[in-house]
């Protein structure tokens, strides 16, 4: 069941590959990092290999390369504080 309102084809197969029990919180977390994952491997042509590399399992597969996610924190929002 999608929680969100769409769910790509590729979305429902790499979630298919999931493990673990998750509570729907966690669910719609894990179906919108892959959403994003696949938006971002869709640019950079890698999501082919992507499908590949997780449903044959197999070691001679071409690496991927992951975009790193940029963050922007408004400090006046959400303060962040550190513990020693």
């Amino acid at each position: 069941m999608s929680i969100l309102p769409f769910t790509p084809p590729i979305v429902k197969r790499l979630l298919g590959w999931k493990k673990g029990e998750q509570n729907g919180q966690e669910e719609k977390w894990c179906e919108k990092a892959v959403k994003s994952l696949v938006k971002k491997l869709k640019k950079t042509g890698q999501l082919d290999e992507l499908e590949k590399a997780i449903t044959t399992q197999n070691i001679n597969t071409k690496c991927i390369t992951i975009p790193s996610m940029t963050l922007t924190v408004d400090a006046a929002s959400a303060p962040i504080t550190y513990s020693m």
